[in-house]
């Protein structure tokens, strides 16, 4: 399965109810514009699902995996984050091969998957200008993965309910700082 679109005719939150609904395994990347420099500077991100679950998620110019953010964390330092990569076996996703070797806890990986995957996502469903493409691959991004998984539908409820009360804030904010008649 091939999907392509932008995100003001298929909004995300439906797409991911969809890709939930079927069971869709692979990488959906957004290709997200800024309300202040239109399509001069998209930032790129990849949401990897595995049978409708987000299990991860990628900007594409940082370098955002689970060893570079437990590093960042300072939960361990560069040189074992590099050292632990490169003994990382290729079957096992990183969260779950750094819980094996005692470097971090089910709380931490717990920690990093709601923050860098979960509410990055949530915030992703009150963006209004992205586009986007989803292809199916058994591919998954071992690396970025802490092991731990979300329902894709679950997840754009939340990011929906965010949006609607940050809608709610900016109308009341406008209300207020209009200029009474």
């Amino acid at each position: 399965m091939n999907i392509t679109g932008c995100i003001a005719e298929f909004p995300l939150p439906e797409l991911l109810q969809f890709l939930d609904r079927r069971q869709g395994t692979g990488c959906l990347r957004l290709e997200v514009f800024s309300d202040y420099y239109a399509e001069l500077h998209p930032q790129n991100y990849s949401i990897w699902l595995s049978e409708g679950q987000i299990i991860a998620v990628h900007r594409h110019d940082h370098e955002s995996d689970v060893y570079t953010l437990a590093a960042h964390k300072e939960w361990i330092s560069t040189f074992s984050a590099r050292k632990l990569r490169e003994r990382a076996p290729k079957n096992i996703a990183a969260g779950l091969y750094l819980e094996s070797q005692g470097v971090l806890n089910f709380s931490q990986l717990r920690l990093l998957f709601f923050n860098e995957v979960v509410h990055r996502v949530e915030s992703f469903c009150a963006v209004k200008k992205a586009n986007f493409n989803f292809q199916t691959s058994a591919n998954l991004p071992l690396h970025c993965m802490t092991g731990l998984h979300s329902a894709a539908s679950k997840v754009a409820q939340q990011g929906l309910r965010m949006k609607n009360s940050n809608d709610t804030l900016q109308n009341i904010k406008n209300r207020l700082l209009s200029p009474a008649i």
